[in-house]
Formats: structure tokens, sequence, C-alpha cells
């Protein structure tokens, strides 16, 4: 047997989990299979039908934003669901919560 004076915090993850338990992730998940797919879908849509026009009316380049962000919804509603966020915590890092890129643009 083995005996340790280790501090019991665990490393590896991104950063430390909500608060909220097993019952948020339920409630994520039925989220995301119920409402954050469609929305994102249609989302998705209307950003690659109105994305070519941005190039010629700067203003539309808002809504495209916008549209962007609610086609990465799925992605919101699933690092929630997997850091166990109450719905509060996800608001406060709602701006925050993006998916992760390697597209590096050097000007």
């Amino acid at each position: 047997m083995g005996s340790g004076d280790g501090s019991g915090a665990a490393s590896g993850g991104e950063g430390p989990t909500g608060s909220g338990g097993t019952l948020w992730r339920v409630i994520w998940l039925v989220l995301l299979l119920l409402a954050a797919i469609w929305v994102a879908g249609f989302c998705a849509w209307w950003y690659i039908m109105l994305i070519p026009f941005t190039v010629c009316f700067q203003p539309l380049a808002a809504v495209t934003d916008i549209l962007l962000r609610g086609s990465q919804l799925t992605y919101f509603c699933t690092k929630n669901m997997m850091d166990a966020n109450t719905f509060g915590e996800a608001w406060a890092n709602a701006g925050a919560t993006v998916p992760p890129t390697v597209l590096v643009i050097q000007s």
C-alpha cells in the first residue's frame, strides 16, 4: 500500500468544471438534441447564403457574425455539457466559448 501527501487536485483539462452535476449534463444534452442542432443548421444555411454579399455590402457583416455564432451553438451546448455548467455559468462565459481554430493569418 502506498501513501502520499498529494493535494488531490487532478490535472489535464482545460480548466475548472462548473458547479452543476449530472442533471445539468442531461439538460445540456437535451437542449443540444432538441434545439441547438436545428438552430445551428438554420443559421449555417443563412450564413452560407449571405456571406458572399458582405464583400459588396459591409453592414451585412454584423448579420453574418450573428449567424456564425448561431451555427456554433452546438459547440456551446456540448462545451457546457462536458464542463457541467449551469445556465448562469454558461451565460457568463458565452463570449469566450468559441470553437478552437488553427487558422493563422499573417499580414
